[in-house]
């Protein structure tokens, strides 16, 4: 996804979360979010018939990077998530 001025990137595990984990989903986004910066996670679609856990991370359209570099941060994104959904899955259950 774009904006006007941000290349927007979200991430999923293709999981969907029952009712009664949305608070527990809140919590592991509040605990991700004090300790590391990217990828953001929060609890999409909460009032949707599919909610799920997602990690977002952006780019200014302005920043000026090699295809080597963009790739090396594309790559950075990914293992990142992997590992909040990881510790998502070992410690909050979800």
């Amino acid at each position: 996804m774009t904006t006007k001025k941000l290349l927007v990137a979200f991430a999923t595990d293709g999981n969907f979360l029952r009712q009664d984990q949305i608070a527990i989903a809140a919590a592991a986004s509040n605990a991700w979010n004090t300790e590391q910066l990217n990828p953001m996670l929060s609890v999409w679609d909460v009032r949707g018939p599919r909610p799920c856990l997602a990690g977002v991370c952006d780019l200014p359209l302005t920043c000026r990077i090699t295809q080597a570099d963009f790739d090396a941060l594309a790559n950075d994104w990914v293992d990142r998530a992997r590992q909040m959904f990881s510790r998502c899955h070992q410690v909050f259950k979800l």
